[in-house]
């Protein structure tokens, strides 16, 4: 019998697989699992006496075991109140696990693991158009909202596509951009202007006109009826700062509005923003285009005409000796943009006009298409040409017409990667914009496009040499910020409303600062190629003269981000992500800290652990007991835990949260925790912010939280990010055949001391990323 059964295991991987389970594994999971997740009971419908253990080919089984590996490994199963596996059957289960696991993500590599076809999202779309046509205005105003994927991405395919509806949008948002690209009028007339003193504001009357700016005064520029609608622009303002040298303080900083229209929600928009460092006059100058900002309709309502408004948002006192407006400026007439697409050439005119036409689609559709165009292409686009050219009144006309055709393409509007039905390596060009997508957010530029026109894109050295590059052009911040928006939820600060009767010193504005201080944050580790155990806890922060106040930290007066090294004088508990008030306020309700949506930020955002929803129809515990709002931070805890309905999830997400209370709702340290009762009176209660973690672990406060998953999570927060980072640099969910490539890229990522910079040249360089 024993021969027999050495045959069959020898002959059958699988059966050898099957007996192991039954022998060695069974019982373990018999003795200490079946009474929750057997056939009494399936807590969290799942059920382990029954699930396959053919984990290759039954794929939902597959993903059963991942997560029970990963409650295992979390010491999250079995619970605390249960009986503990002793460390051999702990590593005996996981080591069957981790086989198995293995095995049947090799298998799925041939069928999944593929990168799917995908649209450009609004973000990508803007930045295209904008590097294709030379002319930076909004193209995306009308445009419907990108989907958002389970993993919160907006690049990702599944959840980008594309309807017939959205196809008259992208049609109509092409004709506009062309219409502003292409010049059909004659050269226009340019309006200069010279202010010296403040002009009348009749219209926002919160401050007063002046030339010397306080918290209540604003420059006011009004220009009446004589000033272009569109274009770009230039104003050259002449000003100086005054300043305390006696007392540190923020140096003046001058903030430049323009536009008026108290008819819309954004009624004006900031040019810029700067700080004042010279003592003496200075000339500041700034561009823009008309388009990007809210003009007055003519002739309707109250017209104020066109308002150019300079105030200082916080602290010292700028003065404004002069202010210059100019526009449109133009190099020469037609513009750029236009000569960029209808080029001075031989065959501009008259009988040749075909092969002009034949030029401009030459030059065109391979910038708009990422790629090198075939011969049939351009003829298809010619042919197109002369059958509108009938139609239109001018050749103006028509070759927008044929060039739109080009902007609603499949080939334009998707990161276009034909497939094929085996898994194969990305043409150069392909690669280009896959690579560009990832880090710019927009098309390859002309040398990324000589790589790949060359070949040699695709090999270990050029690709390591075109990522440096690009990470250090400034279009790298767009990977900064949607990435860093993506995977932290920064927008969510839009969705909370701050309670400003409880935090009267809060400002709207910000809002803003909190959001680029994380941003700066970030940028700070990918172009230093530091740790991203930094996002866990840093020395450092990057920060303004508002956030440095914000927090209570001394000597930082500038406007601009800077890294500032902490000490225990000046708020060490604000390193890493968990101090920061855009994360903070993010996961708020405006009045107060909210303690289960920053857990459920520590283990979805940073574990990639995120708890399941909750059940339907169960009632807030505010709402079910209205002395709730009275109860100290641990009674409401212990509410939750006596619930049934609560309890499960409960138990093992509320200490996440608990260890932040901390922090109020806008991210300030706080003693006391100040509730409002009924809306007329406020009661103080102790902030209390230990906590016990669901492995046992205690823990106190925000510095305890940090220390714990620095020592005890660390391999886990290096899987979360690279999953993460990951799923953003495919534009896809990830799937169970990606779980070997995850392990090899976090081991590597861990050897590498989490280096981030190191991740990105590691993920670039992977199968995965270069083949379809």
């Amino acid at each position: 019998m024993f021969a027999v059964l050495t045959l069959l295991v020898s002959a059958n991987p699988l059966f050898a697989s099957k007996l192991n389970y039954i022998t060695e594994i069974q019982p373990i999971f018999q003795k200490y699992c079946y009474d929750c997740h057997g056939p009494n009971k399936q807590k969290g419908k799942l059920r382990l006496d029954t699930i396959s253990t053919d984990l290759i080919n039954d794929h939902k089984a597959a993903i059963h075991w991942h997560d029970v590996r990963s409650a295992i490994n979390l010491g999250e199963m079995p619970p605390e109140e249960e009986p503990a596996l002793s460390d051999d059957e702990r590593r005996t289960i996981l080591s069957w696990l981790n086989s198995e696991i293995k095995s049947a993500a090799d298998s799925r590599k041939s069928k999944d693991g593929r990168v799917v076809l995908r649209r450009l999202n609004r973000t990508e779309y803007q930045n295209t158009l904008r590097d294709l046509l030379g002319l930076d205005i909004s193209f995306v105003a009308d445009l419907p909202p990108d989907g958002v994927s389970v993993d919160g991405m907006l690049n990702n395919g599944s959840a980008l596509q594309m309807t017939g509806i959205q196809f008259e949008y992208y049609l109509k948002a092409a004709r506009a951009a062309l219409d502003h690209a292409i010049t059909t009028t004659p050269e226009p007339k340019v309006f200069e202007y010279t202010f010296k003193k403040s002009t009348e504001n009749k219209w926002h009357r919160k401050t007063k006109p002046s030339n010397r700016l306080g918290k209540e005064q604003e420059f006011i520029a009004r220009i009446k009826k004589d000033y272009p609608e569109t274009g770009e622009f230039r104003i050259r303002i002449r000003a100086k700062g005054e300043f305390n040298e006696n007392t540190p303080s923020p140096l003046p900083r001058m903030r430049v509005m323009v536009g008026y229209r108290p008819d819309t929600e954004v009624y004006r928009k900031t040019l810029a923003e700067i700080d004042i460092t010279e003592k003496g006059p200075h000339d500041y100058e700034f561009s823009g285009r008309m388009e990007n900002f809210p003009l007055p309709v003519k002739g309707q309502g109250k017209y104020p005409g066109l308002v150019i408004s300079v105030t200082n948002p916080y602290g010292g006192h700028p003065v404004i000796e002069s202010l210059e407006f100019k526009g449109p400026i133009f190099d020469s007439w037609p513009p750029a943009h236009h000569r960029q697409i209808l080029h001075d050439s031989v065959s501009r005119s008259g009988s040749f006009e075909p092969d002009y036409v034949r030029e401009v689609v030459e030059r065109f559709l391979p910038r708009a298409w990422r790629r090198p165009i075939t011969d049939d292409e351009v003829i298809r686009f010619t042919k197109f040409f002369k059958v509108v050219r009938e139609e239109m009144p001018t050749f103006e006309e028509a070759i927008k017409e044929t060039l739109a055709m080009a902007l609603v393409s499949p080939h334009f509007l998707y990161i276009l990667e034909p497939f094929s039905a085996k898994q194969r390596p990305l043409t150069q060009h392909e690669l280009a914009a896959r690579l560009s997508y990832f880090l710019w957010s927009t098309m390859p530029d002309q040398e990324l496009l000589a790589s790949a026109n060359s070949g040699e894109l695709s090999t270990a050295d050029e690709l390591t040499s075109q990522v440096e590059r690009m990470l250090k052009h400034p279009r790298s911040q767009q990977f900064v910020e949607n990435f860093v928006s993506q995977w932290l939820d920064i927008n969510a600060l839009d969705r909370v409303v701050i309670d400003q009767k409880l935090h009267p010193g809060f400002k709207p504005e910000l809002k803003g600062d909190m959001r680029r201080e994380t941003f700066a944050f970030f940028s700070e580790i990918l172009h230093r190629n530091l740790s991203a155990e930094n996002f866990i806890d840093s020395d450092f922060v990057t920060v303004n003269s508002r956030m440095a106040s914000h927090y209570g930290i001394d000597g930082v007066t500038a406007g601009e981000f800077q890294r500032v090294n902490l000490t225990a004088k000046n708020a060490s508990h604000r390193g890493g992500l968990l101090g920061q008030a855009s994360i903070l306020t993010a996961n708020s309700t405006g009045r107060d800290s909210n303690l289960i949506k920053r857990a459920v930020f520590v283990r979805k955002r940073l574990l990639n652990d995120p708890p399941a929803p909750p059940p339907p129809n169960v009632p807030e515990l505010e709402t079910a007991d209205p002395k709730f709002a009275l109860l100290p931070i641990r009674k409401q805890l212990e509410i939750h835990l006596h619930d049934p309905a609560c309890a499960d999830c409960h138990r093992n997400l509320d200490p996440w949260g608990q260890a932040l209370e901390q922090f109020n709702a806008i991210g300030h340290w706080r003693e006391k925790i100040v509730r409002p009762i009924h809306g007329k009176k406020n009661i103080e209660l102790a902030v209390d912010a230990n906590a016990k973690l669901p492995d046992g672990h205690t823990i106190q406060g925000i510095s305890g939280l940090k220390t714990y998953l620095k020592e005890n999570r660390r391999k886990q927060f290096a899987r979360a990010f690279v999953s993460k980072l990951l799923t953003y640099a495919l534009g896809r969910s990830l799937e169970f055949s990606d779980e070997t490539l995850i392990s090899d890229l976090t081991n590597q990522f861990l050897k590498n001391n989490l280096r981030v910079r190191d991740l990105i040249l590691a993920i670039v360089q992977e199968p995965n990323f270069q083949s379809k």
